[in-house]
């Protein structure tokens, strides 16, 4: 199975920064694996869970949480700025 194509990430995600498109079909992601990165960048998540994704996948869901709007309580990029501060 080939990875997802602009397309794909146009349809799941809407639209978006063409850069931000580009560099998430670079991650050479695969549809389920895109669909997958999409729940873990709009759930509240579990950040050591995420510490085991394969590489592509981490930065797949970096770019979504960066990308997609907030929704009710503050998101996972939230989460880990705070926890930065905390270990400062």
């Amino acid at each position: 199975m080939g990875g997802v194509t602009e397309v794909d990430v146009a349809a799941a995600i809407g639209r978006i920064d063409e850069i931000i498109i580009r560099e998430i079909v670079r991650t050479g992601a695969s549809r389920p694996e895109l669909r997958r990165a999409l729940a873990l960048a709009k759930g509240p998540g579990d950040l050591a869970a995420d510490a085991a994704l394969p590489p592509h996948m981490q930065r797949l869901v970096d770019l979504l949480v960066v990308t997609l709007p907030e929704q009710g309580p503050p998101n996972r990029l939230h989460a880990a700025m705070k926890g930065i501060d905390r270990a400062a």
